[in-house]
């Protein structure tokens, strides 16, 4: 079996904007390490801020030149895995939800499989199936004509992280693959992953046994997972061509609670200044701040009126920092608290 999650190239003639969140745990990592990343930094043309605050885009190549050069400069082979290990979970809006939400481990696959195209345009996964085993392989998908091994190791310990946070009892590897020669530490790799791991193969990605797919998920909820999936569809469908304003809210609706929600974000999605986005927008006699807000509010009555999700969750699907905050903008709108307004429309 293998499935692929997005179908669409990039290349230098369509250069891939990537969130910058990609390079959290850099400032982290350098420190523990104790090398600087000032001269790297100013190779890539990234600036110490956007480590720091990372709600801006980035060009991929940025990313990887980066990277690159802060192991070629400082001798540290390793550097792409010791971001991925200081690196925070990273928010995906209402995507970061799909997993917990689950019944098995199949589940979370095929699902995180159906809907990636949303938020990872970089890369692809297949999912092969070799007798009693799952191999799990990586796929850049965007044209760069220089090394990425960083960027491999940086993706491949990302996954594994994140995948061994889902259950309890961890993630049974069974081996971790590489296509790039091995470093002269190997046993670091061993140790950390728990597993075998090999260099020099034909692809990046790792292995684990066919039975872990039928592993429960503890968190699962299958009436809130059919109203995350309804909304995820939705995105989907909004992907296809529409008129501006309908581009726009569609592009908000994919973001909502990531850090590309913003009047920057959404820009350089278009291909736009923020300043052309709002003389655009003006035009239409709309500020983004309104369609934000309608979108913010379409969205949260769609969850208060089709599940019991808590307000802690809509809240942070939604974007906003705290509950306060997201029930201050609801009662502005629609003149009473969500609480108030789901049990009025249950």
């Amino acid at each position: 079996m293998k499935v692929s999650s997005i179908d669409k190239e990039y290349g230098s003639d369509n250069p891939l904007l990537t969130d910058s969140d990609i390079l959290l745990g850099s400032l982290e990592a350098a420190e523990a390490l104790g090398i600087d990343l000032s001269d790297s930094l100013a190779v890539a043309g990234i600036s110490r801020y956007q480590l720091m605050t990372p709600k801006t885009f980035l060009e991929f190549g940025q990313v990887v030149s980066f990277l690159e050069d802060v192991a070629s400069r400082h001798d540290c082979p390793l550097f792409g895995f010791y971001v991925a290990q200081y690196q925070p979970p990273m928010r995906f809006g209402v995507m970061a939800k799909l997993p917990k939400l689950c019944a098995t481990v199949g589940e979370v696959v095929t699902k995180t499989l159906k809907y990636s195209r949303l938020y990872n345009q970089a890369s692809m996964w297949q999912v092969c199936e070799d007798g009693e085993y799952i191999i799990m392989k990586r796929q850049q998908r965007t044209a760069y004509s220089g090394s990425m091994v960083q960027l491999h190791l940086l993706a491949i310990t990302l996954m594994i992280k994140a995948s061994k946070a889902l259950l309890k009892d961890g993630h049974p590897l069974t081996s971790v693959s590489f296509s790039h020669s091995g470093p002269d530490n190997r046993k670091i790799f061993s140790r950390y992953f728990q597993a075998p791991v090999y260099f020099e193969r034909d692809y990046d990605g790792y292995t684990f046994p066919k039975s872990y797919l039928s592993e429960p998920i503890d968190t699962a909820d299958p009436e809130l997972l059919s109203i995350v999936e309804e909304h995820l569809d939705g995105m989907l469908s909004e992907d296809s061509e529409q008129d501006f304003i309908s581009n726009v809210r569609a592009l908000i609706r994919k973001n909502l609670g990531t850090n590309l929600c913003n009047l920057d974000g959404i820009s350089q999605l278009l291909g736009r200044h923020p300043r052309s986005l709002q003389r655009a927008l003006k035009d239409h006699d709309v500020g983004f701040r309104d369609l934000l807000n309608e979108v913010r509010q379409e969205v949260a009555e769609h969850y208060l009126l089709s599940s019991k999700i808590s307000l802690i969750d809509l809240a942070d699907i939604l974007g906003y920092n705290n509950v306060s905050a997201f029930s201050r903008a609801f009662k502005v709108i629609s003149g009473v608290s969500p609480q108030d307004w789901r049990l009025a429309n249950s």
